[in-house]
């Protein structure tokens, strides 16, 4: 019979296959907290004179999901990857990271302080913002308990949620895609939404505002009750991402370009607020290229709500903010000129330009 490997050795074997810098598996039992936290990358760790480092800082949203362990690992992983990526692309010096609450039971008062005290013991290592699966309401409780959340409500000096400027950087992405990919106004185009929560909702509110044609869908009754108060066309969540359209925009959760989902696209372009939205990046990127649907990159096109937060840091303004999201544009463009400039895909020119 074969012996099975032991757990620590499979996770130093994950972590060399990921290249990934930390895997933290942290629990309260006082709580029942269950939380995977990943460090996909480190930023240079010495100065100049070869001193360590005492402002080093992993940047990563906060997300409550998963009741199986190991998707939420999985999850972990990919995500922390994808904020390495948007440092790139934003020109940070900063490491990408990423936590998951397994979300094994309802959230309370004293989860989501178990949840803070997990921020606060890093002391700033792990500079974090409330994501899918927390609202606002959740965030002030957390932030109640450590001094290292973004993105929270100007009541906390915050600059509110960072989806709406994930939506803003969206816009900015879209008009060049008309433009320069699809050779027509913004206006004139038509956008399928998956998910009409942080990002879904202020991205719908824009496009509606533009004159475009806007799909949408949500498990929320009220999103979906909201989004066609403003002029969305609510379609069934099973139908959502077939709608023939020039923009599918997944902003909930990855994964779901698929080899099961691929063949029954109609869309043109696919372009989104949601991290990962393909399962498997080379394998379904040729999937989408053999039914010409271009990918733009997510961490191109959604970075956008990384640089609120690194704004509010700094102390700036929403408005600051808002005008900053116009990176995506210009990042954007570079990507197509390098793509027709070198015959490579839209993501292997962004992997070329920000790794």
């Amino acid at each position: 019979m074969k012996k099975e490997e032991d757990p620590a050795k499979k996770i130093f074997k994950l972590m060399e296959k990921e290249n990934c810098r930390e895997i933290v598996f942290h629990r309260d039992p006082k709580t029942n907290l269950e939380l995977v936290w990943v460090i996909d990358s480190i930023p240079e760790l010495r100065d100049k004179k070869g001193k360590l480092k005492r402002d080093l800082v992993v940047s990563g949203g906060t997300r409550f999901a998963h009741r199986n362990p190991d998707a939420a690992l999985r999850d972990a992983l990919k995500l922390a990857r994808a904020m390495t990526r948007k440092a790139a692309v934003l020109g940070v010096k900063q490491g990408g990271a990423k936590a998951v609450v397994i979300s094994n039971q309802k959230k309370s008062k004293k989860l989501l302080h178990s949840v803070g005290d997990f921020s606060q013991m890093h002391k700033g290592l792990f500079q974090t913002a409330v994501d899918l699966g927390f609202s606002m309401e959740d965030g002030r409780e957390i932030y109640s308990k450590s001094d290292y959340i973004d993105s929270l409500s100007h009541l906390e000096k915050g600059l509110g949620s960072s989806g709406e400027n994930t939506a803003e950087g969206l816009m900015h992405g879209f008009d060049v895609i008309c433009k320069e990919i699809l050779k027509k106004p913004l206006g004139e185009c038509s956008v399928a939404i998956q998910g009409l929560g942080a990002v879904g909702m202020p991205l719908a509110r824009r496009l509606i505002n533009s004159g475009v044609k806007v799909y949408g869908s949500d498990l929320s009754e009220d999103n979906c009750k909201i989004a066609k108060g403003i002029g969305v066309h609510v379609i069934p969540i099973k139908k959502i991402l077939f709608q023939k359209v020039d923009i599918l925009s997944p902003c909930a959760f990855g994964g779901i370009i698929n080899k099961d989902t691929i063949p029954k696209l109609k869309c043109k372009i696919i372009a989104g607020g949601a991290n990962n939205p393909l399962d498997d990046e080379s394998k379904d990127e040729k999937r989408l290229l053999k039914r010409r649907i271009i990918y733009i990159p997510d961490f191109v096109i959604n970075c956008a709500g990384y640089l609120q937060a690194l704004v509010e840091r700094d102390g700036g303004t929403v408005d600051e903010a808002r005008k900053k999201s116009k990176i995506v544009r210009e990042r954007l463009k570079e990507v197509i000129r390098y793509s027709k400039r070198h015959r490579l895909t839209m993501l292997q020119s962004a992997l070329k330009l920000f790794s």
